[in-house]
């Protein structure tokens, strides 16, 4: 019962730890699919009013945003899509006016957000399916030992009840 429990408790760290490892994989392959797009952001800085351009690489510098939007449902292709539809969208940029990081709102969020929508959810697809055929090999992988205790427990419960039953035909005398 014990070595089944520790195979149990093994898999499952397995498992949580394959999880973890392939959503972290997911961001940061999402996140350098963003930075290799090539796509040019027009930004406005809040502080000083200076309207500049910022590459695809220094978007994904910046965790820091804010923002306003409205999610809109729409039928395409015979599906309900899900899609924001941003007001208003700040992140924190190196303002050549200023001279500091400083928020500037991106003027063309919504075409970057239209346009990055397919790559990234490819990107999810592909670790989703990694994340499962992985997932599938540790439950087979930790199957064959459970299998091996299982059989050994079903042997010693058989030795158990053939001994009662002996014990039981020696003091009866059958």
């Amino acid at each position: 019962m014990a070595a089944r429990i520790i195979i149990l408790e093994v898999m499952g760290t397995a498992l949580l730890a394959w999880i973890i490892f392939c959503g972290i994989q997911f961001i940061r392959h999402g996140r350098d699919v963003v930075a290799g797009a090539g796509f040019v952001g027009h930004v406005k800085c809040e502080k000083c009013g200076t309207e500049y351009e910022v590459s695809s690489a220094e978007f994904t510098k910046s965790y820091m945003t804010k923002y306003r939007s409205v999610t809109r449902t729409k039928m395409q292709g015979g599906a309900f899509v899900n899609r924001p539809q941003y007001k208003y969208y700040a992140k924190k940029f190196q303002c050549p006016c200023c001279g500091k990081k400083r928020y500037a709102q991106v003027l063309n969020i919504n075409e970057i957000n239209q346009m990055m929508t397919r790559p990234v959810l490819r990107a999810g697809v592909r670790w989703l399916i990694l994340m499962c055929i992985g997932g599938f090999l540790i439950l087979t992988v930790a199957s064959i030992p459970l299998h091996f205790v299982d059989r050994a427990r079903e042997q010693r419960i058989e030795k158990l009840k053939e001994q009662q039953y002996e014990d039981f035909k020696e003091r009866y005398g059958l």
